[in-house]
């Protein structure tokens, strides 16, 4: 009824049906079957019509009085919503590869736009999806959740390694769960080796723990790229051949093709996925 109501005060505002058509973009039969139904709807004339034209009936100049500013402006307001801005962008990504490898995508998205208020939550939990607000998400593993849409970014190689000189070290830490690990005969065979096998929740964790020569850990190249620039002078092996990749996705809710915001944000993760080669599956050197 809104929309009609919008209509029927157009026609008035003009006094003719064929000029209200021709400034709306409608056909003047149609426009004329929309004010009629609406009459019909509201069980009393609106206008009275002749080949003079148009004037209102007294219960039409009620509603033009009463109405007529309020509907305009709500029309307004919703021909606004179109070219609408967001004014917040909310982002759940593992923290390990906001602040590494894909820092420089967040700094140049927030450097586009300045005045968009960032709110940005380190997670890799897909179980959170469902219940958080959220524009993209950074994740990492494969994925069974078909509520969101997804595009894939890259690829990391996960690979064992310990400092050289504890390369036969008895403990072992794991920044996934046993599930997550390959069920293969050679990474079977690689935990088989260890006395003390460690569960530890956060790779970043994991990559210190190594770093201090606590052990060997199971680490993705990006937290190895890490290690490596910070290794003070400590060499370092991989353990055996045991490898895998873990693919890197970026997720957004609602709609097939992302927002503009959401788009511009993809777009600048995967040039920066696209500039490193161990986020696209390659496995660094270790000399």
């Amino acid at each position: 009824m809104l929309d009609d109501l919008r209509l029927f005060v157009e026609v008035s505002r003009r006094g003719s049906f064929a000029k209200a058509a021709q400034d709306l973009g409608v056909g003047a039969p149609t426009l004329s079957k929309r004010v009629t139904a609406l009459e019909q709807q509201l069980g009393y004339a609106l206008l009275q019509r002749s080949a003079r034209g148009i004037t209102l009936t007294n219960h039409g100049q009620t509603i033009i009085d009463n109405m007529a500013s309020e509907l305009l402006a709500l029309q307004a307001q919703c021909d606004a919503l179109t070219g609408l801005e967001a004014k917040s962008f909310h982002l759940l990504c593992p923290q390990n590869l906001m602040i590494g490898p894909l820092y420089d995508a967040l700094q140049s998205f927030q450097s586009r736009y300045p005045a968009l208020q960032l709110h940005v939550e380190p997670a890799n939990s897909l179980e959170l999806l469902s219940q958080k607000r959220f524009d993209l998400a950074i994740r990492v593993g494969e994925l069974d959740d078909s509520s969101v849409y997804q595009k894939r970014l890259g690829q990391i190689a996960v690979k064992a390694l310990a400092a050289k000189h504890i390369a036969n070290a008895q403990s072992l830490f794991l920044p996934f769960r046993r599930s997550q690990l390959p069920a293969t005969e050679s990474w079977q065979t690689l935990l088989a080796k260890y006395k003390h096998i460690s569960y530890v929740g956060d790779i970043t964790l994991v990559r210190k723990l190594v770093g201090a020569g606590n052990g060997a850990g199971v680490l993705p190249m990006t937290e190895i790229a890490a290690l490596l620039a910070h290794a003070n002078n400590t060499a370092f092996c991989y353990v055996d051949e045991c490898q895998f990749t873990r693919n890197v996705y970026a997720l957004w809710p609602n709609q097939r093709i992302p927002p503009k915001h959401v788009g511009a944000f993809i777009d600048l993760l995967q040039r920066q996925c696209q500039r490193l080669g161990y986020m696209q599956g390659e496995v660094l050197a270790l000399g």
